[in-house]
């Protein structure tokens, strides 16, 4: 079981940086707390920094991380800048990294920075710095910049619960990829649960399917992308988790066959129809 330990960055005498009606110690307990009660669904231990407007220093979270062992250690923070005009979402790790930080970089970020972009923003990039959560902690560590409380389009997304929600999902299927996490419950149990993946039977629901794994639509949206209309067709493969890229393309081929034949039976009617109506005319 994954031990995951989620700092928030800054907290009580530390207030870090101010805009737009926002406070950087709030935003970033308000993603981690977000963040832990979805992820406290999961097979996965967590230990959190802070978890209200406490003082922890640097040094204190650090050596809580490394004490305990955890396999990652994930930062949270917010940007703030002089210029109003810069914006967007950027991660980092180490300047010399660990092969667990490339790999943890390369999956959290692209699913955070989809979310930002999505909603209007950019993607700043993959970083490295010389920061101390990043080198002095002895295991994979990342660093997320949410944004920058500066700039009045990002601090609006930051005050946005949809927003929130949308990008607490997508951080959570990247742990769910990173470790193969299954959430509680479902281990051992249902077949579908043990393989990640569901054949939809006729009148099945995104819905229906979602409550019976215990997962939100919101979740299947984001590891299904061949579902985007949201429709469920009879035949159709839905992933419980993170698929790999093969099995996308599957997914989205066997999507267009039964798309084909839907049409096909369609067609079928309307030849019926029109065969109906020409020997009526004669």
């Amino acid at each position: 079981m994954p031990k995951i330990y989620l700092r928030a960055g800054h907290g009580g005498t530390s207030p870090g940086t101010t805009g737009n009606g926002l406070v950087e110690k709030q935003e970033t307990l308000k993603h981690v707390l977000a963040l832990a009660a979805a992820l406290s669904e999961y097979e996965a231990e967590l230990k959190l920094a802070r978890t209200g407007d406490a003082t922890v220093s640097l040094s204190a979270s650090i050596s809580e991380a490394n004490r305990w062992g955890a396999d990652l250690y994930y930062s949270s923070h917010v940007n703030g800048f002089s210029d109003s005009r810069a914006f967007g979402y950027e991660s980092y790790i180490y300047t010399s990294p660990s092969a667990g930080s490339i790999r943890a970089q390369n999956i959290l970020h692209p699913r955070q920075a989809a979310v930002w972009v999505r909603w209007g923003s950019r993607d700043r990039g993959m970083k490295r710095a010389d920061f101390a959560e990043l080198r002095d902690t002895v295991m994979p560590a990342i660093l997320v910049e949410q944004g920058f409380i500066s700039n009045p389009g990002d601090a609006g997304l930051l005050k946005q619960g949809s927003f929130l929600n949308e990008l607490t999902s997508a951080t959570v299927q990247g742990f769910v990829e990173l470790y193969g996490l299954q959430r509680k419950g479902t281990v051992g149990k249902d077949p579908a649960a043990k393989t990640g993946k569901h054949l939809a039977a006729a009148g099945e629901t995104l819905q229906t399917v979602a409550e019976r794994y215990k997962l939100t639509v919101a979740e299947l949206m984001l590891l299904n992308p061949h579902l985007a209309d949201g429709v469920l067709l009879e035949g159709d493969i839905v992933y419980l988790t993170t698929p790999g890229e093969l099995e996308k393309e599957f997914a989205l081929l066997n999507r267009e066959l039964l798309l084909c034949r839907k049409k096909l039976k369609e067609f079928q009617v309307i030849g019926s129809q029109i065969q109906s109506l020409s020997q009526q005319l004669t």
